[in-house]
This record gives structure tokens, C-alpha cells and sequence, in this order.
């Protein structure tokens, strides 16, 4: 499993490297350029030419380290290697992200793309949706795999005290991430852009804090659930 992911974030890694070199003839070295928009693609934040070049590529190898520790550190550590499924799909799900997030920056800032433009602007918007609900959607799909640890999943006190309310958490969870994945694509295709995101952030936020009160439920009914009576409190 961390040999995998170790590969495609490399790879991945490598191919902003490889943006961030083609674009470095074409900024100024005191040039100021757009590192983050609005919902309107205007631009509202800039950054030096550093920052464009090589922050995101920093990050990424930053986070193939992290991610190439947790299983390792974990206490269960068997169980998050168990997980591998859904921990790959975040894993690799998430350097795709900071990829494309990365291309389009340096893009703009080497005039390759103009994502101020009104035309490009709401297209990239589209396509940020697209690609962010289709990651939900995938990662909804494997969640029902994970297994109790430490660093990824739903992790409230209830889940991490009874292996029912994780499982029972998890699966459930998973079907609602689907379905706002699945909603946010959608909308994204047929809609106005921003209201995918609306969906994104509506449905992602429903689903955490159901998720929540559910896995409290859960381990209510759990006769194996871990608790602590008042005289082990001393």
C-alpha cells in the first residue's frame, strides 16, 4: 500500500516539477501573481514568483512523507494497513487535487490561461467541481472499508470505543458522501457552478454531523463498547 502511493505521488510530484521548470523563463523574478479566486474567478490573493513555482510541489512532498508515516505510527497499525483501498483513494485522490490546482496556477501566471477571463473563469470553476464531487463519490464508495485507526475515517469518541459504531458509522456515511459526490457532479454539469459548490459544502457538512449523532447511537446499543466506570477513573 505505501509503496503504491509512494509511486503515483511521486509521479505526481514530478509532473509539477516539470510545470513549475517550463514556466520559470516566462515570470519575472518580482513579479506578483494570482495564487487564489473567488466564486466570481476573480482573483483575490497573489504571491511572488516562488511562491507560484514551487509552494504546491513543496506541499506535495511533504505530504508523501505523511502519509508514508501514519501506517507506521498508527496503534493499529494493522487495521490502516487493511484500509488500504480507502486510503490510497485519499491519498492519491488528494495529490490529484494539488496537481490541478498547481497546473492552473502557474498556467495563469505564465499566461498560458487567463482564469480572470469571464469565459475561462466559470469553466475552471465547472471543472473544479466536476472533479471535486467525483472525488467524494470515490471516496464514499470505499469508505465502508476502512477500519478502526487512528488518522483517517470518522473518529469520535464512539467510533474509537466501539468497532460496531465505526463499521455501522462508516457504511453509512459512505452512502451519504456518494450521494452529495454524485449531486455535486452533477449540478456541476447542468447548473451554475457555484451552486455545485453550495451542494459540495452543503452535503459534505450534512453528512459529517449525521455521521456524528449516528455513531453516539450506534455505540448506545454496542454491549461491547469501551467505557469507563468511576472507579477506573482514579
Amino acid at each position: 500500500m505505501i509503496r503504491k502511493g509512494q509511486i503515483a505521488s511521486t509521479i505526481l510530484v514530478i509532473i509539477m516539477l516539470g510545470i513549475s521548470v517550463w514556466a520559470m523563463p516566462h515570470l519575472p523574478v518580482d513579479g506578483k501573481f494570482a495564487t487564489h479566486w473567488n466564486l466570481q474567478g476573480q482573483a483575490d490573493r497573489f504571491g511572488g514568483r516562488n511562491m507560484v513555482l514551487w509552494f504546491m510541489p513543496a506541499i506535495g512532498f511533504g505530504m508523501a512523507v505523511l502519509f508514508s508515516i501514519l501506517p507506521l505510527i498508527d496503534p493499529r497499525r494493522k487495521n490502516l494497513l487493511r484500509s488500504s483501498l480507502p486510503y490510497l483513494t485519499v491519498w492519491i485522490g488528494t495529490f490529484l487535487v494539488l496537481c490541478f490546482a498547481h497546473m492552473m496556477m502557474v498556467l495563469n501566471a505564465a499566461g498560458a490561461v487567463d482564469l480572470a477571463d469571464v469565459s475561462a473563469g466559470p469553466g475552471l470553476l465547472r471543472w473544479i467541481a466536476v472533479f471535486t464531487g467525483a472525488f467524494v463519490a470515490a471516496l464514499g464508495a470505499v469508505m465502508g472499508k476502512m477500519r478502526p485507526n487512528w488518522f483517517m475515517g470518522v473518529r469520535t469518541p464512539w467510533t474509537l470505543s466501539s468497532d460496531l459504531s465505526w463499521d455501522k458509522t462508516h457504511r453509512v456515511t459512505g452512502w451519504l458522501f456518494m450521494l452529495t459526490g454524485i449531486a455535486t457532479l452533477i449540478t456541476a454539469l447542468v447548473m451554475i457552478p457555484r451552486w455545485a459548490l453550495v451542494v459540495l459544502v452543503v452535503g459534505s457538512t450534512g453528512s459529517v454531523l449525521y455521521a456524528i449523532a449516528y455513531s453516539f447511537l450506534v455505540w448506545k446499543t454496542d454491549p461491547a463498547r469501551e467505557t469507563l466506570v468511576p472507579e477506573e477513573a482514579d
